[in-house]
Order: C-alpha cells, then structure tokens, then sequence
C-alpha cells in the first residue's frame, strides 16, 4: 500500500507545518543582563496605550535619574558673618521676617504673664472726700440713697496692682428697685483702692455741685469746688456778704488746686497708657518708634 503521494514529499512522509518565528521583543523592553550600569529610569517598562498589559497602579514610583558626574557641582551661598540681618547664634533665624507675629515660645517668654481681674464693692467708705459727697447729698433732701462704689483690680503677678473706681448713686423707684441718678468714674487707676474711691468721690462731688450749685448756695457746702462734666478747671462760688480776704484767696487758692489736680491726673492716665504699650512692645521684642 502507497501511503503519501504525490505533494506529500514520497512515500511513507508526512510533511508538517512550517513553524512560526518567534517575534522580536519590544524596543522598550530593555535586557536587564546586558550591562548593570544603566540609568535607573530605562528600567521601567512603558507600556503603549494600545499594547495590552498589567493594570497600572494607583501611583507609580517615579525614580529620579542621578546627576551625572560630569556637571559640576552647584556652589551653596556663603553668609556674611559680617552681615548684622543674621545671627551668628541663631542661622535658622530669618532677618527679613521682623514683622512677622510673635511666636507661642515669645510670649511664653513675657515676663508681664496673664493679668487677673477682679470684681469689689463697698458702700460708702470712711474717707474724707466721700464723707463730704454724702454731706452734700443730704444737704440736697436726696432720700434713702445708697452710695456704692465699684472697683476693678487689675492684679499683676510682676508688677503693682491697678485699681479702676466708679461711684454710683442710686435711690429707689416706683417699682420697688433701685436707679442710678448720678454715675462718675475714677479720672485714672491708682495703686490702691483707697486713692481710687477717694478720685471717684471727688469727681462725683465736683459734678454733683455744679449741676445743684444754685440749690447748693444756700447751705453751708456752698464753697465746695465745682466742675462741668465737659471742663477740666473748677469754681467756687465768691463769698458775698463775707468780706473776708483770707477767705476769698482760700477759695482762690483751693479752686486753682483742683484745676491743678485734673489735669495732673489726665497726665497720669496718659502715662498708664503709654507705659502698658511700651511693656507690651518690650515683651514681644519690638523696639518702640
């Protein structure tokens, strides 16, 4: 038996397919066992958008390519040490950042600390200037009136402590309560309570006068000084019928004092002022213009 034939290559052959060359791989794959010093960066794979491949991850590793060793070296920025903006002790420190906030650490740094306020009430006070303020009430028929005087102390843990007054007069009302008929307030702070109440007793005197200064001159309080809210200088009322020279440069006298006094305690607020800024500006490193 004949097995083949003819376009089988003769007999008893079997002709079988020609086989498929492999096909070349990729340019972008790069053979890893050629050469160990190659740059990093050639070593990832690129994939083409149409080639299939692996699911890209989340966020793949960019691996920097290293500077090569011909370029030359990048030369760093010498500080002056002569430069005053820098200091030698502190480098971290930016001289151009003068007016920046003040950090936690600076004021943690402040030597003036947290100031504590208080809250005290007193109800009339046995003073020379508030006991002439109630004279003077009861001399105006004001009935069942309450003097009561508010302070605020400012206490320092470093330095001495402040002290803000105010003088409220109060009667009752119809409804069973008391009103503030007259209200007046310390010109400046003190160090203490007792010269606080005694600047509140006097404002509110001076004031009280001058708003019942005609009810005033017929009693014997009629020479206590007077002073408008709005004016610092005060006046006393001339003695008429008393021809006294002595009397009438008293009351000269004592009225030019008590202008004196207003506007030296107006000065002294101004200084409390001036002085809390500087402390503040000391503390935070800030030199004042």
């Amino acid at each position: 038996m004949r097995v083949g034939g003819r376009g089988y290559g003769g007999p008893n052959r079997i002709r079988l397919p020609t086989p498929t060359p492999p096909s070349p791989p990729p340019q972008e794959w790069v053979d890893l066992t050629e050469s160990e010093e190659e740059d990093p960066e050639e070593l990832v794979p690129e994939l083409s958008e149409d080639e299939p491949g692996e699911e890209p991850q989340e966020e793949p590793l960019e691996v920097q390519p290293p500077v090569p060793s011909s370029a030359p070296p990048q030369e760093q920025p010498q500080e002056d040490p002569e430069d005053p903006a820098v200091d030698p002790e502190h480098p971290e420190q930016d001289p151009d950042d003068g007016d920046a906030p003040p950090s936690d650490d600076d004021e943690d740094d402040d030597d003036a600390g947290p100031v504590v306020t208080t809250t005290h009430r007193w109800f009339d006070y046995p003073l020379p200037v508030p006991r002439m303020l109630r004279e003077a009430l009861e001399m105006l028929h004001y009935d069942q009136f309450w003097i009561t005087y508010v302070g605020t102390r400012y206490r320092h843990p470093v330095l001495h402590d402040d002290w803000d007054m105010t003088v409220e007069i109060s009667i009752p009302d119809e409804f069973g309560s008391r009103r503030n008929i007259h209200v007046r307030h310390a010109p400046t702070r003190r160090n203490s309570h007792e010269a606080a109440i005694s600047d509140a007793a006097r404002e509110a005197l001076t004031t009280l006068c001058h708003a019942h200064r005609e009810d005033m001159a017929i009693t014997s309080r009629r020479y206590y000084p007077c002073r408008s809210v709005e004016r610092l200088d005060a006046w006393i009322a001339n003695p008429e019928a008393e021809q006294n020279p002595r009397l009438e440069s008293t009351i000269e006298y004592l009225a030019t004092l008590n202008t004196d006094y207003n506007a030296a305690l107006d000065e002294l607020d101004m200084v409390r002022y001036e002085n809390r800024k500087l402390r503040a500006w000391v503390a935070h490193g800030v030199e004042p213009a």
